[in-house]
């Protein structure tokens, strides 16, 4: 499996991941999928679908304003996303973001703070 390296959203190049990118591969289920009356599963599996998870490096309260207009566009929630990976392959994917979290140093640059880490899902479409 290709090892993300940079993550690119509508044209935005994010910062570089503080601990690098957590790449899974999800299973997305049928409707009917579940366990039956024997506690056997039961289902089809539909698609598999990418989701990259995302911890950036600590920034600036301008620069996280930027990230935030990104990535919480309630008028266009799914996105295109390219991921660039290690071995120097590229992926192009619809996707939507989970929630985003900030985690703040408070009165490290005056009165505006520091943001330690941000953190959010790109989930396959």
């Amino acid at each position: 499996m290709a090892i993300p390296k940079a993550l690119i959203i509508d044209g935005y190049a994010f910062p570089i991941a503080y601990d690098g990118y957590r790449h899974s591969r999800n299973k997305i289920w049928s409707a009917n999928a579940g366990r039956n009356n024997k506690g056997n599963s039961v289902g089809t599996i539909l698609a598999i679908k990418n989701k990259i998870e995302v911890v950036l490096r600590p920034i600036t309260p301008s620069e996280a304003e930027i990230i935030d207009t990104i990535i919480s566009d309630i008028d266009n929630p799914f996105k295109t996303a390219k991921i660039l990976y290690l071995d120097g392959t590229q992926k192009n994917i619809t996707i939507y973001t989970g929630d985003v979290t900030y985690e703040w140093l408070s009165g490290a640059i005056g009165d505006k703070g520091l943001i330690k880490g941000i953190s959010f899902s790109c989930i396959e479409q």
